[in-house]
């Protein structure tokens, strides 16, 4: 199935921690953060592994994050759509969620989600970490970072649901709400609950990132304001994208040769993109002016 001769295979497997390029990328925080480039014959591997078996897996609803699923598609957006009109909010995020997440936990996922023999499970697990933990960046990463839980977010989720809350998890953010007020008690059972899932796996929250928030204060979910009937960007976000519009604007009627280059436009239009989908009558006239600027 992957493609090669089981020397190449064992090989590979066994060289695999040294078989990654080295990516930094700056966070919000001014933070960096590591994320992991797979060379040529082992990234060829993995995107054999992602195509002809963990996209094969049928994810629940409520993971949102990095998956392809065209009867369901998701994304960061609709993670925050299915918490509109909540009357409370609870996000978590997961500490160092890719580096804690380790050897032991994937042979798992390898060996007892999907039933490979042992031997089997080994080596696709060595094909899929570096360093003893999955590696950000990796064709498979995303895909295995949704399976970490398979044994008991379902059961999770279920007993969440039975009190009357909403779960989702994308990748590493985690959200609670409920439609209807709770009691100090019934949140706490929820974290509680939520914690000790994630402590059996060795994982922790980022307690700064702790949030509960009621309803009549602004509520975030991935970075989008919530409400009740949709989400949508903050009124911070929305100045911010039609300054970079108005930016590019004055520099063509000034005829200042432009400063941005293909990747800096890709995300000018990605943003203008954001902001047509979530408020399409402002959103479309501004796209309009940006195809003015660069047809």
């Amino acid at each position: 199935m992957l493609q090669c001769s089981v020397s190449d295979l064992e090989a590979t497997a066994s060289a695999a921690d040294g078989l990654y390029n080295e990516i930094k990328t700056r966070k919000k925080d001014g933070s960096i953060r590591l994320c992991y480039d797979a060379k040529p014959l082992l990234k060829g591997m993995q995107a054999r592994i992602k195509c002809l078996i963990l996209r094969h897996v049928k994810y629940p609803s409520y993971l949102m994050g990095g998956l392809l699923d065209p009867e369901l598609p998701r994304d960061f957006v609709r993670n925050a759509s299915a918490h509109t009109g909540a009357r409370v909010l609870i996000n978590e995020d997961l500490a160092d969620f890719f580096p804690s997440i380790s050897v032991p936990i994937i042979s798992d996922v390898f060996r007892h989600f999907f039933g490979f023999p042992k031997d089997v499970a080994r080596t696709l697990t060595r094909l899929t970490t570096r360093m003893g933990c999955l590696p950000q960046g990796a064709k498979t990463s995303t895909y295995l970072s949704n399976l970490v839980f398979w044994a008991h977010e379902p059961q999770l989720v279920a007993v969440l649901w039975s009190m009357g809350f909403e779960y989702t998890r994308y990748i590493d953010d985690v959200t609670i709400s409920s439609k209807s007020d709770k009691t100090c008690r019934e949140l706490g059972r929820a974290l509680s609950l939520l914690s000790s899932m994630v402590t059996r796996y060795g994982l922790k929250f980022k307690r700064p990132k702790h949030r509960l928030i009621y309803a009549g204060q602004r509520m975030e979910v991935t970075g989008l304001v919530i409400g009740e009937d949709g989400v949508g960007l903050s009124h911070e976000k929305q100045s911010a994208i039609r300054e970079l519009v108005r930016e590019c604007e004055i520099n063509a009627r000034r005829n200042i040769p432009t400063e941005i280059g293909s990747t800096a436009r890709k995300r000018v239009a990605s943003l203008v993109g954001l902001y047509a989908r979530l408020h399409p009558v402002p959103g479309q006239a501004l796209r309009a002016r940006l195809r003015a600027v660069f047809p």
